[in-house]
């Protein structure tokens, strides 16, 4: 196994009373899973602040995201994507849609479904999203050799297709 570059320890700073105190991870930081979250943890953080004057979240970049190239398609099927049961997509749905960035309609289809559109207003927040997003994807891409990017997205999508029952 490579020896990891941080160590499994850090000293957190304390109120000026107070000592530092030594944490010993453990075995914490040879996880896969344990690095893959903290990645995850950090990624959110970041674009959160680079966000927040924008006042969508990164699940709503998502699903305006999905909405822009699959016009129409049904809270079903999203929600199958998501793997998210239909209540909990419902929900996140409805506050785009009051805040007149998505439109639900009747399926023409099936009308037991709802279909989903991308409006005018959501495109346009989509696209100031999208330049955040990006340049965010171009700092996590300097820290990167050449052809890792790939690498690992190949990698973490193999992880994800092993795990997901």
């Amino acid at each position: 196994m490579q020896r990891m570059k941080r160590p499994a320890t850090r000293k957190r700073r304390l109120k000026s009373t107070e000592k530092t105190q030594t944490i010993n991870f453990g075995p914490l930081p040879h996880y896969l899973g344990y690095q893959i979250r903290q990645a995850q943890a950090a990624v959110f953080r970041d674009l959160m602040t680079s966000i927040a004057d924008i006042k969508v979240t990164p699940g709503e970049f998502s699903l305006l995201a999905m909405l822009d190239v699959n016009p129409g398609i049904s809270q079903v099927d999203l929600a199958g994507v998501y793997k998210l049961d239909k209540s909990t997509l419902s929900l996140a749905v409805g506050r785009l849609v009051k805040r007149g960035l998505v439109r639900r309609t009747r399926s023409r289809e099936d009308e037991r479904y709802y279909a989903l559109w991308l409006l005018r207003p959501g495109r346009l927040l989509l696209q100031r999203m999208r330049e955040r997003v990006e340049a965010q994807e171009r700092t996590m891409d300097a820290v990167l050799r050449r052809g890792e990017r790939r690498h690992l997205l190949d990698m973490l999508q193999r992880i994800s297709r092993a795990l997901d029952h």
